[in-house]
């Protein structure tokens, strides 16, 4: 189909529909069992939904390959012809009444169309990440409802594999009407029953799903038996049949299976039969583990899709192990390069495992509505991506590494946030800029970072862009502070004198002032340089005048002489308060818990965030050195 023919497709389903509703007003009898003004909203719904497409056509945003799949979701959901002569037996009033009830799935036509140019109009592998909850089986469902089985399938993520024993070989041109008819189910385990007894159970919903197993192994048997007589045929005829002719899609399922499962041997023999052997032992198939039945009943599914198909698999990795699946649908995809995928999985590791598009399920409203976001290049790793973009709750990027102090903290302090630990200030500072720069995503990033030696113009540039520090210089100082300590002692029954751990932390301090300043001068030289814009010049000596002037503005000895100062004014005026601001010494955590006598600073810490999590006033201590943005 062309463009020319798609256009014409369409306009003459408005005619159609236009030339319905017309018979409608015009017929006393049809219009009693024809709600016409409900017919006519939904045929003004169609008519607008089509100009749209006619618009998309126009501007070549659709690609020719995807017009047939575009003509057979029109053709599955709304009308596109009508009668007006009829057999004697045929019933008129029935015909238009049914006609207009199907024009309700006007709604259901519109959503596929969203979701299919949301992703591009299936180009190219896809990947969908969402929640338990936001509605991916239900939109696989709509998507298989509106699938000719000549454009795809779907592989739905239910599945009660129970392996078939057959008394003879299933006829290939039975067991493959079977197969395509049992494509073009929905199954649905959305539904209940009234449960008279304990034993009652729903009864044909559950011979449906347990009889998958039979469609496809009906048609994998019957079509490798249908190989071996045609190949056995010309080699009696005296043709030289090549060895692969003999084989059927079964083989080649066999042969993945046995590249993926280790240790064991997968076996059709000469009855037709599959077997298992492992070691000197045979088994037959229908012993296999979950996992091992699921790999031959997707490769089935997958290997008989429609040529050129698209192939959509709720919850690809069910029952796999994530190195098998991540290998299985490699495999897959490299047999049927054809297709397209597209994959809804709740798994981070599976998603990221694809070379492919990605995006993921924003928003879901019952009954069908789905936003679709695709997920655009970005600095941060698309695993973490995924998984922040997938949270209803604002992100609070951090520093440390997984199951840090900093996070266990934070995710008692701030139960709203999602919190993620990102190692780095660098980290915290261009995630939380590069994630608040991504369109269609509800949630706000914030980060919070080290307060280190950072000045008030450096502090107040990153609040601008949500990134906060505290009121002191590195997390473990809020450990320690004057409160903090009391409340532990209270906590925990310490009988340890508070000003006693003052005191030595104090001491403590004032033996590294050193260290301190020259911690400080680094921080102070850094900042300076970048900062630094330097003037441009036209010349390389008016480079280097400019260069000159610049080194000159940082003025070490000065400002040693101001830091070491300040530092000792607040050891000799013994301000403990001014201490934890602007130490950056990890010697103090592990002196306080000296005092406590514990084996070291990491024991002193986990003990501490016991405390916090424990007891109300802790957290209120701790979050009163934060800023309001954060704890409000």
């Amino acid at each position: 189909m062309n463009k020319q023919e798609l256009l014409q497709f369409f306009s003459d389903v408005k005619a159609t529909l236009q030339g319905f509703l017309n018979v409608c007003t015009t017929d006393d009898d049809i219009m009693r069992v024809v709600n016409l003004e409900r017919a006519k909203a939904n045929i003004d719904i169609i008519s607008i939904w089509i100009d749209e497409v006619i618009e998309d056509i126009n501007s070549d945003l659709i690609p020719e390959s995807f017009f047939e799949t575009l003509k057979h979701d029109v053709e599955h959901n709304i009308p596109t012809q009508y009668y007006t002569s009829f057999r004697p037996n045929e019933s008129k009033l029935l015909s238009y009444q049914y006609i207009s009830e199907q024009l309700s799935g006007i709604s259901n036509l519109i959503e596929i169309y969203s979701f299919y140019k949301a992703l591009g109009f299936a180009q190219q592998n896809t990947v969908l990440v969402g929640a338990n909850g936001c509605g991916k089986t239900s939109l696989a469902n709509l998507l298989q409802k509106s699938l000719n089985v000549s454009d795809g399938i779907v592989i739905p993520a239910q599945k009660l594999l129970i392996f078939p024993s057959f008394a003879n070989t299933p006829n290939y041109s039975s067991a493959e009407t079977h197969f395509h008819t049992y494509q073009k189910d929905i199954y649905s385990d959305k539904v209940t029953f009234e449960a008279k007894e304990m034993g009652d159970f729903e009864y044909s919903l559950t011979k449906k799903y347990g009889s998958e197993m039979v469609k496809v192994m009906g048609v994998l048997l019957g079509q490798r038996q249908l190989a071996i007589n045609q190949a056995s045929t010309r080699y009696k005829k005296g043709e030289k049949v090549p060895i692969e002719d003999f084989r059927g899609i079964l083989d080649d399922i066999i042969d993945i299976w046995n590249f993926l499962i280790e240790h064991r041997t997968l076996m059709c023999n000469d009855n037709n039969e599959l077997k298992i052997t492992y070691k000197d032992s045979t088994y037959d198939a229908h012993q296999m583990s979950d996992g091992e039945r699921v790999i031959i009943y997707l490769a089935g599914r997958v290997l008989f899709a429609p040529k050129g198909g698209i192939i959509i698999v709720d919850e690809p990795e069910l029952h796999l192990h994530k190195s098998i699946a991540n290998k299985l649908w490699d495999i897959l995809e490299q047999k049927r390069p054809d297709c397209k995928f597209i994959y809804f999985t709740h798994d981070l590791d599976f998603a990221t495992s694809r070379n492919c598009q990605k995006g993921w399920i924003r928003t879901f409203n019952f009954p069908n509505n789905w936003t679709i976001e695709l997920i655009q290049e970005n600095i941060i790793p698309e695993e973490l991506l995924l998984k922040l973009v997938g949270s209803r709750k604002p992100i609070l990027f951090c520093e440390g590494k997984v199951n840090s102090p900093d996070k266990q903290i934070y995710e008692v302090l701030f139960p709203n946030y999602t919190i993620q630990e990102v190692e780095s200030c660098k980290n915290v500072v261009n995630y939380t800029r590069a994630f608040n720069s991504i369109s269609g995503v509800s949630q706000k990033a914030y980060g919070i970072i080290d307060k280190d030696f950072r000045n008030p113009a450096q502090i107040s540039k990153f609040e601008k862009e949500g990134i906060y520090t505290y009121e002191v210089s590195e997390i473990e100082n809020l450990l320690i502070s004057e409160e903090f300590l009391s409340e532990y002692c209270k906590v925990k029954s310490e009988t340890v004198d508070v000003e006693k751990i003052k005191q030595h932390v104090l001491s403590e301090f004032k033996n590294s002032i050193e260290s301190q300043i020259s911690l400080y001068l680094a921080a102070y030289i850094n900042y300076m340089f970048n900062e630094c814009h330097l003037r441009k010049a036209d010349t390389k000596e008016k480079v280097q005048e400019n260069y000159n002037t610049f080194l000159l503005g940082i003025d070490i000895e000065e400002t040693y002489k101001k830091r070491k100062e300040y530092l000792s004014e607040i050891i000799d005026s013994k301000n403990y308060k001014n201490l934890i601001t602007v130490a950056n010494h990890k010697g103090l955590t592990t002196k306080v818990a000296q005092e406590f006598g514990l084996r070291g600073r990491n024991e002193y810490i986990e003990r501490a965030i016991q405390v916090i999590r424990k007891s109300l006033d802790a957290q209120n201590i701790i979050k009163n050195y934060f800023p309001d943005a954060l704890t409000h």
